[in-house]
């Protein structure tokens, strides 16, 4: 950027002036001594002014290239440190001085603007680096530009938000289902808000202060607290039913000896079987979430889906696998499929038709069945322990298997069909 010089700034205290003024006070004493030195010699007087008209135009010619050129060097300074401003380190600068102050202070512009190349090319690289990090996340997460918009987000963004986060950019953070609240960002949404959270920071990038939005889904936490809060139930209930069932099946088990009648010693055993039973009962509910010994091994899906069928001789399934093999502890991935398979065809009416199918879905093998029954009156409830609808169920089915499956670092989740009834429940495994 070239500067030209204001008339102004001559009539203030400045560079210009001073140079200026220093050429027209050493002009005129170089003329009128220019004038002397021809009078001494005894020249004219017209040949007098033209010597020292010829000494003058010399001397001010000499000056004007002298104040451009210094003039110059400043300019390409002031232009050298706007480009800094605007982080434009790739502009050079020639050195219009080969030594002196102008020379340094030209040299310093450029180690500056190359120290500053070097930090800027450091965290750019950083900042590259947060974004191949957050990519690799599978936690939603996004970051707004300067005006809230939305400048990139990962794939956990657009599983989310169910579609691709590119097709929303530049959406602003209310279209986003996002409000900032003393300095919070939180979602409008209320149903969403009690299932996510959110934690934010920001950063700057090309002189601008972006929002790190990360969301994290609580759901996890807030069932952990609930089964934790279950389990205490059942560890007093258990421990208070066991003290109970234990005098009674000892007493029932002594009368059954002495007593002689058929009816009688068989109601004694009925009601020793119960309570055995109930006994059974309540520590199951006990261990329904204590740590499994898992034997991982690689297991093949064709056979396995074949052998879980097998169990079921009057169902009709239709079994898919495009996934040749598959991780999992065979023996508790059996239960699993068969409580899954079980609980479908008791919420069929016949004919039971069920979809079994097995394939790799990006870094997890998907397992799904899919039954064409009646679908969930309350999916809301269906993994909390005691809850049922059947008649004589237990309701320890479906929090046994989202316990393995969750002990198996995968997830389960059961959903109604949209366009036909229906249940498809989905297993993923990593791979």
């Amino acid at each position: 950027m070239k500067n030209t010089i204001k008339p102004s700034c001559l009539y203030q205290s400045s560079l210009e002036r001073s140079l200026i003024g220093f050429a027209l006070l050493s002009g005129l004493f170089a003329t009128l001594g220019s004038y002397l030195i021809a009078q001494y010699f005894a020249l004219s007087i017209v040949t007098s002014a033209g010597f020292s008209l010829l000494f003058l135009g010399i001397y001010f010619k000499l000056f004007i290239r002298t104040y451009k050129k210094v003039i110059n060097s400043f300019n390409r300074n002031h232009a050298h440190l706007d480009a800094i401003l605007n982080e434009d380190y790739n502009q050079l600068v020639k050195p219009s001085y080969q030594a002196g102050s102008i020379h340094q202070l030209q040299q310093s512009l450029i180690s500056l603007s190359e120290e500053l190349f070097k930090k800027k090319s450091r965290y750019d690289q950083h900042v590259f680096l947060v974004y191949q990090l957050i990519e690799h996340f599978n936690v939603p997460i996004m970051v707004l530009d300067q005006h809230n918009k939305l400048n990139y987000a990962n794939n956990a963004f657009s599983e989310f938000k169910q579609t691709q986060w590119q097709t929303l950019r530049y959406s602003s953070a209310e279209q986003l289902g996002l409000t900032k609240q003393d300095a919070h960002w939180q979602f409008s949404d209320v149903i969403t808000a009690q299932q996510w959270q959110i934690r934010h920071s920001e950063f700057i990038e090309q002189g601008s202060c972006h929002q790190l939005i990360v969301m994290i889904d609580i759901t996890s936490a807030l069932r952990e607290n609930q089964l934790q809060a279950w389990q205490q139930i059942i560890r007093v209930l258990g421990h208070e039913i066991r003290n109970s069932l234990t005098p009674v099946t000892a007493m029932a088990e002594n009368l059954a000896v002495k007593l002689t009648e058929p009816r009688q010693v068989q109601a004694l055993n009925v009601i020793s079987e119960r309570c055995n039973y109930l006994n059974e009962f309540v520590t199951r509910y006990g261990d329904i979430n204590k740590p499994l010994a898992l034997n991982i091994v690689e297991i093949d899906t064709a056979a396995f889906l074949k052998q879980v069928s097998a169990i079921y001789p009057d169902t009709e399934f239709s079994c898919i696998a495009n996934a040749t093999t598959f991780k999992a502890d065979r023996t508790f991935i059996h239960q699993v499929m068969i409580n899954l398979i079980k609980n479908a065809i008791e919420a069929s009416t016949p004919p039971v038709k069920i979809a079994l199918s097995i394939h790799q879905q990006g870094r997890v093998n998907c397992i799904t069945v899919d039954d064409n029954g009646q679908g969930l009156a309350n999916p809301d409830n269906i993994f909390v322990p005691f809850y049922t609808t059947k008649q004589h169920g237990q309701g320890i089915g479906l929090s046994f298997c989202r316990n393995v499956i969750e002990q198996h670092h995968g997830s389960l989740s059961l959903a109604n069909k949209e366009k036909h009834l229906g249940v498809i429940a989905t297993i993923l495994l990593p791979v």
